[in-house]
């Protein structure tokens, strides 16, 4: 691979697009982000996203190429590029309008976006089927493209059902989210996920109960969203919404 430039950037790794000279083809690159390259709780988890994602073979999840490590042993693993944009945007620019006000005019566009949220229900439920929980889903985490693509990404969370290995290790790599702020942070650490769309077992850190309701629940929140244009939960005090969740049940 040819890395050519950088494409987007997360909490523990940084995607490239990159040049697949035995196929002749655009891939997107992953690889673990420097600072954390030599912590191997860091390299575990990359590592397990990897084989995680890997397994799961259906449409509306992104395929895995390769995984490998570079001339300095910093692992990556190649994956199928997506043309296209977040939900979140989408929904961003449909809402940008007043929808009630145009309801009719508007309502085949509705259905399209409806039809999404199907095609990421039916990604969620055969994940759950192989026993993989995703546990961070949320529009900014599904990609549309504009040949009628619906992907659920970013499985850097997922959890193995029946497995410690993942609680263990994320529990451990306690530190500071990214500076996105609201519905799009991403907490690593004894609480996971994005407050506004997760669960309230999952908002109060009992990770041990987490399984595919915790996924329904924030594709729950997703639809909340995509009907509304608002987030099911205020975000502007994420831990807030975490402790009222955890303590209502809401």
């Amino acid at each position: 691979f040819d890395v050519l430039q950088v494409h987007a950037q997360g909490g523990l790794g940084v995607v490239f697009l990159a040049r697949d000279h035995e196929i002749e083809r655009t891939v997107a690159l992953k690889q673990i982000k420097s600072q954390w390259a030599d912590d191997e709780d860091s390299r575990a988890r990359f590592l397990l996203e990897a084989r995680i994602t890997g397994r799961l073979e259906h449409p509306g999840i992104v395929p895995i190429y390769a995984l490998g490590a570079d001339a300095t042993g910093r692992p990556y693993y190649a994956m199928r590029l997506i043309r296209g944009e977040s939900l979140l945007e989408v929904l961003t620019r449909f809402h940008a309008t007043d929808v009630a006000s145009k309801l009719t005019e508007r309502m085949p566009e509705l259905r399209k976006l409806l039809q999404r949220f199907v095609d990421v229900c039916n990604a969620v439920d055969y994940a759950h089927s192989k026993g993989v929980i995703h546990r961070d889903l949320k529009p900014s985490n599904i990609m549309v493209g504009k040949y009628g693509e619906t992907l659920v990404v970013d499985w850097g969370l997922a959890k193995v059902i029946g497995s410690d290995e993942d609680v263990a290790l994320t529990t451990r790599m306690v530190r500071q989210p990214e500076s996105e702020g609201g519905a799009t942070s991403t907490r690593i650490g004894t609480t996971i996920g994005t407050p506004a769309y997760m669960s309230p077992e999952q908002a109060a850190g009992r990770n041990d109960e987490l399984g595919p309701p915790t996924d329904i629940y924030s594709l729950g929140a997703t639809l909340y969203h995509m009907l509304t244009g608002e987030l099911p939960h205020a975000d502007d005090d994420d831990m807030g919404v975490m402790i009222a969740r955890a303590e209502h049940g809401k």
